[in-house]
């Protein structure tokens, strides 16, 4: 008979269960499945100077849709034109800082073409200055924060193309897509993104 007690034997089973369930609570909390897919819509946005007041000068990355700076600020970015020190007109981007509001979500330049990005960054975002665009400028872009149902507070991401500037109109034309799954990244084009 063996002098070793049976004790420590018996609860090795149990101290790999334990080990193995701490592994498992210190895994990535998974993203749910998504429910809604993507798609690459056309707005069109009036400049906040210059322009009537009627007009929409911002759009709302959550509710996907424009918005009027003097009757909300639920807005993640506006456009306005300007004149640069050569004394050109230029458009710009704003995000929420550059026009006052709370800091919270942003716009990126990025040189990648539009079709080509299916994946936003998590970082890089300009919160607080104007973004000048031209006609073919592509650009990331990241909400105000929200609080997921699952918990996670994130923004929902996009990504938008320049395709047309009307001077005398003082207008800013682009295509946007936007996945509206909250905490996922996914920018591809006419799909139900992956768990990501």
């Amino acid at each position: 008979m063996s002098d070793s007690p049976i004790f420590p034997r018996a609860a090795a089973p149990l101290t790999l269960a334990a080990v193995a369930a701490i592994a498992a609570c210190s895994a990535a909390f998974p993203l749910p499945p998504a429910a809604l897919g993507t798609s690459t819509i056309s707005v069109t946005l009036w400049a906040l100077t210059g322009t009537d007041l009627s007009r929409p000068s911002a759009y709302d990355l959550m509710q996907q849709s424009v918005a009027r700076t003097d009757r909300t600020s639920a807005f993640d970015f506006a456009v306005d034109m300007r004149t640069d020190s050569l004394n050109d007109t230029i458009a710009v981007l704003l995000p929420r800082g550059a026009l006052g509001l709370y800091v919270d979500g942003g716009l990126q330049v990025t040189t990648q073409a539009y079709d080509a990005i299916t994946m936003a960054p998590t970082g890089g975002y300009q919160d607080s200055l104007a973004v000048p665009v031209a006609v073919g400028t592509v650009v990331l872009a990241a909400s105000r924060s929200q609080t997921c149902n699952f918990g996670y507070i994130r923004p929902l991401y996009g990504k938008l193309r320049v395709t047309a500037l009307d001077k005398t109109a003082r207008t800013i034309t682009f295509d946007i897509l936007i996945d509206a799954n909250c905490g996922y990244r996914s920018l591809r084009a006419d799909s139900l993104p992956p768990t990501e």
